[in-house]
Order: C-alpha cells, then structure tokens, then sequence
C-alpha cells in the first residue's frame, strides 16, 4: 500500500544562495547564442533569477502537503498543473502547481523522479502560449519557450537543468534508461532550416543550468541511446556516427550519407535494438540508392556490432520503432500496422487508424492502438486485434502515407500508457465512450483497466479521473527506441 510522505521545503535560504550563484555561471558556459546574443541571454537569466525564485517558493508551499512515494503511480496534466494520482482514483495531487503552466513531462526509468516543462514567463503572456497547438491523441506540445526542470516524485528540490529565455525553445526530455541523465533539443530565435541546425544536450539530472550538460555534434536525426548508456547513435551529413554520452569518442560507423536522405523527419532514424540482444542498429535507407519520394519504397537495414549490415524488408512506411525486447519491429504505412519478427521474418499486419499511437506493453506481449476514434489492443504472437473503446463512427481507410517536411521537428512519446507488470494499462476517453459495445457509466475521463494471462480485459475499466481536460497521461517511462515520433 502507497503512503503518503510529507515533503520538505524546496528551498532553504542557503540552497537560494547556491542557486543564484551556480545558475549565474552555468547560463553562460549553456548559452550557444552568438557572442551579443549570449550577452542578452545572461542578462535575461540574471534578471529571471528572482522570477525564477519566487516560482520555486510557490512550488515550495504546494511541497509541503503530503505526496506519493513513487511506485504505481500515474501522472497527468490538467489546466497547466502537473499531477499524479493512484489507478484507484485515490491521493489525486498536484505536484506541480504554482509558476507558469506545464506543457510536458517524462517518468523516469526508476518511476522516483519526472523531468517537466514549464513556459518561460514572458512567452507565457504571448498570444501563441495561450493558443499552442497539441498532439491530437498524445496532447503532445512542440518545442517552446520553457525552463527544464527535474523533481522528486515523494518531494525534495526541483532542479532547473535549463533556463529559459523567449526565445530559446526546449524540446521535451526524456530519460537516458539509466535514469541519471537526460536528452533534450534546443533552438533559437529562428526556426532551424534542417535538424542538423539545433543543439541536442545530455544534462545530469541533478545539476542545475546547465552544470554537466554536455552539447552533441551536429545531428539530422533524434540521437538513439544503447540501453548499456555507453554510447549515443545518429544520422549525419557524413553518415551515421556514434558518440558518448558526453559527444566525444566519435565514430563513424558509416563513411556516406544514408542512401535518399534527407528523408521525411519521422524516418530519419538510427535506432539501437533494445533488449537482451541489443547492439544492433536500425535505420532506413531509400531501396536502389534513389532519391526518396513518395512512390520509392524504403528498406529497413539492420547493423550488427561487427558492420554487417543485413536487408530487412522494403516498405512504403512512414514510421518504425522496436518492440521492447528488441525482437520485433513496427512500422506504419498509412492506417496499415505491420509487426515484423526477426525471428522467424514473418509479418503480421492489423488494419487501424491513421494516427493512431503504438504504445508496447514492457513485456511486449501486447500492443495497443491508439487512434481518434478507437483503441485496438494486439497481441502478435497470437495474431489477434481486438477494438476495446469507440466512439462509433467510421473512419474511412486511409490508402496513402502522411508526409512529413525534412525539417519538422518531432519529438517521441516520453511515456506510457502501460504499468510496469503489463498488465494494467489507462487511456483517456477523448469522447470515444464505448467500451467493447457497452457505454461507460462514467463519462469522459481517465480510466484504468486490467488484462488476464490470455490478454482478456478483467471487467470494467476504473474511473481513475473525470473530465475531458486531462492531458498526456502516463503510468510509466517508455524507452524512445520503442516510439514513433510526432
């Protein structure tokens, strides 16, 4: 059983003192401004420090009602607050509730920490903080202004490992898996020509500003991170290379460009293979060396450690990650989910929605489908689909892929739906109020439900949390190698 924990001030007047002085030095060892920008950019950070201060006080008084200790947790955001609550329903609080609003958050591996978002101050007054476009299904918010902060799930301090600035954008973080470090993109004041025009950081989750945080080099593509955290993996204008965790080391592991690049932003992947069997990288190239288009199918290659590079399949596929186990791969073209088996290279194919989420259950037994109007859960190596929730429209089959622009930036899903025992997983209604033929009693909201051992939902979901304004819920850290991007 959960307990509730009481939760110390964040600040003390010595932990103020600490912070101006290490948040002062580490804004000018971050900034990546040209030289004049870089001047404004302290000077911005040195008069945000007492705004900053005075929003870690707020958070203060909101850390000293009682919390959660971690564990069976969920989290989710509503009106700009960041909160968790028990899949019972049961200890809903607000963890992150003074300050400006928070657009983003990620579990850590650990389930004990949860890096957010939180808009710059003099963005948040702006005309385009108050309208920011969201992910349809996943509520997922773009790049913006915003401090990056890390916090204790049962209290403690919340540390600022990035400032903010108008016009400095943060992409959201997520958690290297060994839950001590994080990744996450930055730009700024104009939007990027091309993904190699940003700076992706590795940050110390425990070091405030910058402190620690370490810049990659020059990348077309979101880094992929080994599971063992020794090495970092991504596509380039020279091909693809490999770095530490602190950008130095580097290796090309190709010596070209990936044959067709630049190709449409979801695509230009490099993925280690997670799992008992990781090592390998995965990554597309456009087949015959053409040029990619819309109507040259792409093959999916698969790296070994040694540089044997081994044919997977072509496909008309706009999207592909790994299963957890590293064992099977999906991809999507258009509404059509294919799962293929490396074991045995056969494919299993369900028919859903276009935009429909993939969210693997941890032990990769099962797959839920997260789409606008339906929720499919699937279980491959059964070869079964099953429709659980629906709104009860039809939705017309989509036959061509969704394009992408070479210089969107996406970002991956930090976390899952599943908990950890792959078992139990949520969803949010999102007006889709049938429940395999049968209406649910509670309406809109957050609900939670458990599988049997044969993949059979165990009666009726729980109401975890009424409402349609809820956002981004998550039970659990979800690795990126295993996501799309949006």
């Amino acid at each position: 059983m959960l307990r509730s924990k009481k939760r110390t001030p964040l600040f003390a007047k010595e932990h103020i003192t600490e912070f101006m002085t290490s948040t002062a030095e580490a804004s000018s060892k971050h900034c990546y401004l040209t030289s004049e920008g870089c001047k404004g950019y302290t000077l911005r950070m040195r008069q945000r420090h007492s705004v900053l201060i005075l929003t870690l006080l707020l958070l203060s008084i909101a850390a000293c009602s009682p919390g959660h200790t971690g564990g069976n947790i969920i989290a989710f955001l509503r009106a700009g607050q960041l909160w968790t609550i028990d899949p019972s329903g049961a200890n809903a609080f607000a963890i992150v509730s003074g300050g400006e609003p928070v657009v983003g958050y990620s579990w850590s591996p650990d389930h004990r920490l949860i890096a957010f978002r939180q808009l710059d101050t003099t963005f948040a007054t702006s005309s385009a903080a108050k309208n920011l476009p969201a992910q349809p299904v996943t509520g997922q918010i773009a790049d913006v202004p915003s401090t990056v902060n890390t916090f204790g799930v049962d209290g403690g301090t919340p540390i600022s490992i990035a400032l903010s600035s108008p016009q400095v954008y943060y992409s959201n973080p997520f958690w290297i898996s060994n839950g001590t470090h994080l990744l996450y993109r930055q730009w700024g004041p104009s939007h990027p020509a091309s993904q190699e025009d940003v700076t992706w950081w590795v940050a110390q989750n425990d070091q405030p500003a910058g402190i620690a945080a370490k810049s990659l080099p020059p990348l077309a593509s979101l880094p992929s991170v080994e599971e063992n955290n020794q090495r970092l993996a991504g596509s380039s204008s020279h091909g693809i290379i490999s770095t530490t965790l602190a950008g130095t080391n580097q290796q090309d592991l190709t010596r070209a460009p990936l044959s067709g690049h630049p190709l449409p932003a979801t695509l230009e992947r490099v993925l280690w293979q997670p799992g008992p069997s990781q090592g390998a990288l995965l990554y597309a190239v456009a087949s015959n060396g053409e040029t990619a288009s819309t109507s040259a199918p792409l093959q999916l290659l698969l790296r070994q450690q040694n540089g044997q590079t081994t044919p997977l399949f072509s496909c008309a596929c706009t999207q592909f990650a790994w299963s957890p186990n590293g064992q099977m791969i999906l991809y999507s073209t258009g509404s059509d989910f294919t799962i293929f088996s490396l074991r045995d290279k056969s494919s299993y194919t369900v028919q859903a929605e276009q935009g429909s989420v993939p969210y693997w259950s941890p032990d990769s037994r099962f797959l839920l489908l997260d789409g606008p109007h339906t929720l499919h859960l699937v279980q491959p190596q059964a070869r079964q689909d099953h429709v659980l929730l629906s709104d009860g429209q039809q939705t017309a089959r989509a036959e061509t892929s969704e394009q992408v622009a070479a210089n969107t930036l996406l970002q991956p899903v930090p976390n899952s739906l599943w908990a950890s025992d792959s078992r139990h997983f949520l969803f949010l209604t999102h007006q889709r109020l049938s429940w395999q033929g049968q209406k649910l009693a509670g309406g809109e909201g957050l609900y939670a439900i458990a599988l049997g051992e044969n993949g059979q939902p165990q009666g009726q979901p729980t109401l975890v949390a009424s409402g349609n304004t809820i956002s981004q819920a998550g039970w659990t850290y979800q690795n990126p190698n295993t996501s799309f991007l949006y």
